[in-house]
């Protein structure tokens, strides 16, 4: 006789551990900021929460207050490199989380999945780090008569980052 167990559609916990590890590299252009920091500990807690629970509004409104939580931290001075790594480490965490969501919703908890997240996470961690790359060269090199050049470039790349994920 096979003993039949129920299904468990919470991510598997491989699937939720990239999320937790960009979520703290995320924190770091917090650190300047009190209140970025403590913005960006709680984004970081609902996401991983979210994504251990499979819950996506948890994954969502943590990475939305994660990243409210870098621009406080930028909004200290701290140098524009930092801050584009808490834009990655953002990204990267909230694709992760929604992964893992995915994950536990297509083949539960039990589920061996540990090449999807690796390839899905590397994936996602190129990409946003390519355009990070891009929008800093573009940041350092580019003219210093236009203050809008910064803005222009940060919300393109940003764009730019949002279309790829969603294809």
């Amino acid at each position: 006789m096979v003993g039949v167990t129920e299904f468990d559609a919470r991510p598997p916990t491989v699937a939720v551990a990239p999320a937790a590890v960009a979520a703290v590299v995320a924190l770091v252009p917090a650190l300047g900021s009190g209140i970025g920091l403590a913005l960006g500990a709680a984004g970081a807690g609902l996401l991983v929460f979210g994504a251990q629970q499979g819950t996506r509004r948890f994954v969502s409104l943590g990475a939305a207050t994660l990243a409210v939580g870098v621009v406080f931290g930028a909004a200290t001075g701290l140098d524009p490199a930092y801050t584009l790594v808490g834009g990655v480490g953002t990204v990267v965490a909230y694709d992760a989380g929604e992964h893992a969501v995915s994950l536990g919703v297509d083949v539960g908890r039990d589920a061996r999945v540990g090449q999807s997240v690796l390839v899905h996470v590397f994936s996602t961690a190129a990409l946003s780090a390519l355009v990070a790359a891009v929008t800093l060269v573009v940041y350092t090199f580019g003219p210093r008569s236009l203050p809008v050049t910064a803005l222009v470039t940060l919300l393109l790349g940003g764009t730019l980052l949002a279309y790829v994920l969603r294809t």
